[in-house]
């Protein structure tokens, strides 16, 4: 092989490593290792000095094996995931950043339920012992015991509070009989700790959410 198509490889190489850094999609990242380690194993087997150059052959190709064996996880792991057509919905909206085997994780660990219009879910100045996702529903934000808006499906509530990690900012009073998934703050934390793409992921969509309330407000 010619020494300028070894080092062509080589840039290729280089260049889907650089690559897999800005993508989110962790799929994407590992094909992209993959085929980086692809590559730079042929460019160190036909090293332009003129033999192979074992020390970081030998590394890619483990590198590319770990990356095999997490691709085969991931897809062994979705194959296995079922969700409800509403799960299905949040999947395409709320947490469209997710994938199925990630929001399923985040979902298992909460609690579903149905709470009475005029239930309380945060005080403002005290710390919510939970986060809440509305999936159907009528909120009220009160603020100085004056509702300072309304928010309704797809939105969080606790989020600035978990974030933060400080007291809430306003009371939440549900205006309607409200369908919610909740989190205890402590065993989500928990969560987020053993699985740090999880929190990105959660933090994004909180990150999303807010911004969509801000433009409601002005």
């Amino acid at each position: 092989m010619s020494i300028q198509l070894v080092s062509i490889i080589g840039h290729f190489a280089f260049f889907l490593t650089a690559l897999s850094f800005v993508v989110k999609d962790i799929i994407t990242l590992r094909v992209l290792a993959i085929f980086s380690s692809l590559a730079a194993i042929l460019y160190n087997y036909f090293h332009p000095m003129g033999s192979p150059d074992l020390i970081p052959l030998y590394w890619c190709i483990l590198f590319a094996l770990i990356n095999f064996g997490r691709l085969f996880q991931i897809y062994f792991e979705k194959s296995k995931v079922t969700l409800s057509e509403i799960e299905l919905e949040m999947l395409d909206t709320s947490f469209s950043n997710f994938n199925k085997v990630e929001l399923a994780k985040l979902l298992r660990s909460g609690q579903w339920e149905t709470v009475k219009a005029g239930s309380i879910l945060t005080t403002e100045d005290k710390t919510p012992n939970k986060l809440y996702f509305i999936q159907n529903g009528r909120v009220a934000i009160n603020q100085n015991k004056k509702e300072i808006a309304e928010i309704s499906d797809g939105t969080f509530i606790g989020e600035m509070s978990f974030i933060n990690k400080g007291n809430a900012s306003a009371t939440t009073i549900t205006q309607t009989a409200t369908r919610l998934i909740s989190w205890d703050r402590t065993a989500l934390e928990q969560l987020l700790s053993r699985n740090p793409t999880l929190g990105i992921l959660l933090r994004h969509s909180i990150s999303i959410d807010l911004t969509e309330k801000i433009k409601r407000k002005e």
